[in-house]
């Protein structure tokens, strides 16, 4: 079985994504109270701040870019988010790549 965790997104879209916490062993239940950081590299080292907004019941948010994604760079671009969970622990998540692609239609 192989698995990817590489998504495509066409340059000037919206940049948005829903994740859900499932907690492991020994992990919070839920995120509240967690400090959610995102932050995508554009090929060209360029670096985006996402916004995160975490659903009520800390089971699950939302990681969106506000802002123009037309200047972001063609090719692959590395994403990741760093928790700070209350009481002080920091962790990574695995890095995402995303490969921005040119959009061929216009307005």
């Amino acid at each position: 079985m192989s698995c990817s965790n590489t998504a495509i997104f066409s340059r000037g879209d919206s940049f948005s994504s829903q994740w859900t916490w499932v907690p492991g062993a020994g992990e919070p239940a839920d995120l509240i109270g967690t400090t959610i950081q995102s932050t995508l590299r554009d090929r060209s080292g360029k670096e985006y701040d996402m916004t995160i907004n975490l659903a009520l019941d800390g089971l699950s948010y939302t990681a969106q870019y506000i802002g123009d994604t037309t200047q972001w760079a063609l090719g692959l671009a590395s994403w990741d988010f760093r928790m700070t969970f209350p009481g002080g622990p920091v962790t990574h998540s695995t890095i995402f790549r995303v490969q921005v692609q040119e959009t061929i239609t216009q307005s």
